[in-house]
C-alpha cells in the first residue's frame, strides 16, 4: 500500500482509508478476494446516526435493521464469528446475521444512538469494500442506438474495415454492435433483487432531483457524437477507441447523477468526473462477439491494434447530433427485443 496516497473509500460523505489484510477465500467463495478492514476518517465526529433509521425496542433498547445481500455475510460474521465479535466489543452493540442459507436484514440493537450508528457504518464499509471487488453486473447507459446515428456508425466501420490500407485493417468482430451504441455513465454490481430494486429507485429518484432543475434551465438535453479518443497513449497500440460526446449539458447531469449513486453506497469513487464517450472498437470483443464474461482471462488474451491511420483519416469523424430521451439501468450480458441491453430500470428526460 502507497503510505501517501493510501486507497480511499467514500460513503456518503465521509471518507475512509482502506487496509489490506490476509485472504479470507475459504469464508466465501464467491468472494475469493482479500478481505479489507477499512479504518475510518476520525477527523471530525461521526454524524450518520442522523441518517438512519433508529427505532426504540419495546425494553428501551434503541435497533436498526438494513438490507445486505446474503453473499456478503460471511464477510461480515468472519472466520469463527471473530469480525463480528469485534465489531460487537469495540461498537458495544449486539449484531444479528441471518443463518448460512436464509436472507433478510441485519438487525444491530444497542443501548445508545451512537453504537448503532458506528456498527452499521462500519458493516457498510465492509460491504462496499466487497463489493467494489465484484465485476459490475449493471451500469447506467443512455442509449445511442438511433438510425441517423447508427447510419453514420455503419458508414465508419465500413470505412475503417475495408477503405484502409492492410496494415491498419481492423477486423469487424471488434466493433460495437450498432443496436447497443451507447454512453456508460456509471457501472455498479448488484448481487440481488433488492439491490436492483433499491438501484432502480435511485435512478428514478434522480428524475426530480436533478433532471428535472436541469430541464427547467436547458428545455432539452441535446448531444453531438464527434471525433475520435483512444484509451492509452500510444496510437499504435489500442485498446479501445471510442466518439467523443459534445453536451455541457449531459456533463452536469451525469455528474450529479455519479455523484448520487456514491453517496448510495451502492459503488467506489473511481474518477472525479464522468468521462463522455461511446465505444466504438473494443479489442476485448475479439473474444467474442458481444462482450468478454470473463475479464481477467480476456485481459491476458487482449491484442491491440493500430489506431494511428483511423485517427489520422478519421480523427473528427460526425456521427450526429441527437436530442436524449432516456437513461437506463442496463443489465451487462443481455440483450432485449429491441437488440439493445436488458433495462432493470428507465428513467425519462423530457421537459413536464
Amino acid at each position: 500500500m502507497d503510505v501517501i496516497s493510501p486507497q480511499v473509500m467514500w460513503i456518503g460523505t465521509r471518507c475512509y482509508r482502506v487496509n489490506q489484510t490476509k485472504s479470507i477465500a475459504h469464508q466465501a467463495t464467491n468472494l475469493n478476494e482479500s478481505q479489507t478492514y477499512v479504518e475510518e476518517d476520525t477527523y471530525g465526529e461521526d454524524d450518520r446516526e442522523e441518517e438512519y433509521a433508529i427505532d426504540v425496542t419495546s425494553n428501551g433498547k434503541y435497533q436498526t435493521s438494513f438490507h445486505v445481500p446474503s453473499v456478503f455475510y460471511a464477510l461480515i460474521i468472519g472466520t469463527k464469528g471473530q469480525t463480528r465479535q469485534r465489531l460487537e466489543a469495540e461498537t458495544k452493540a449486539q449484531i444479528r446475521v441471518p443463518k448460512q442459507g436464509l436472507t433478510g436484514d441485519i438487525v444491530i440493537t444497542g443501548t445508545s444512538r451512537k453504537a448503532i450508528s458506528t456498527a452499521r457504518s462500519r458493516i457498510e464499509l465492509i460491504v462496499t469494500g466487497a463489493r467494489n471487488k465484484q465485476q459490475f453486473t449493471h451500469f447506467l447507459s443512455v442509449p445511442l442506438n438511433v438510425p441517423e446515428v447508427i447510419k453514420r456508425f455503419l458508414d465508419f466501420r465500413h470505412k475503417v474495415v475495408n477503405k484502409l490500407p492492410r496494415a491498419f485493417c481492423v477486423d469487424e468482430s471488434l466493433f460495437q454492435q450498432p443496436d447497443k451504441l451507447h454512453i456508460t455513465l456509471c457501472t455498479m454490481s448488484l448481487m440481488d433483487n433488492e439491490d436492483r430494486s433499491n438501484a432502480a429507485q435511485i435512478l428514478l429518484d434522480c428524475q426530480e432531483s436533478i433532471i428535472s432543475p436541469i430541464f427547467k434551465e436547458n428545455g432539452s438535453l441535446e448531444i453531438r457524437i464527434r471525433g475520435l479518443e483512444y484509451m492509452n497513449d500510444d496510437p499504435h497500440s489500442v485498446d479501445v477507441l471510442y466518439a467523443k460526446i459534445e453536451s455541457p449539458v449531459l456533463q452536469t447531469a451525469a455528474n450529479q447523477i455519479y455523484e448520487y449513486f456514491l453517496s448510495k453506497g451502492l459503488m467506489q469513487r473511481k474518477y472525479e468526473q464522468v468521462k463522455l464517450h461511446t465505444t466504438l472498437i473494443n479489442s476485448l470483443f475479439r473474444a467474442s462477439q458481444t462482450e468478454v464474461v470473463n475479464e481477467k482471462e480476456a485481459e491476458r488474451k487482449r491484442i491491440t491494434f493500430d489506431a494511428s491511420e483511423i485517427l489520422r483519416l478519421y480523427g473528427e469523424f460526425d456521427f450526429g447530433s441527437l436530442v436524449l430521451n432516456e437513461i437506463h439501468l442496463s443489465q451487462r450480458f443481455s440483450t432485449s427485443c429491441t437488440g439493445y441491453y436488458e433495462a432493470t430500470a428507465v428513467m425519462k428526460l423530457r421537459n413536464e
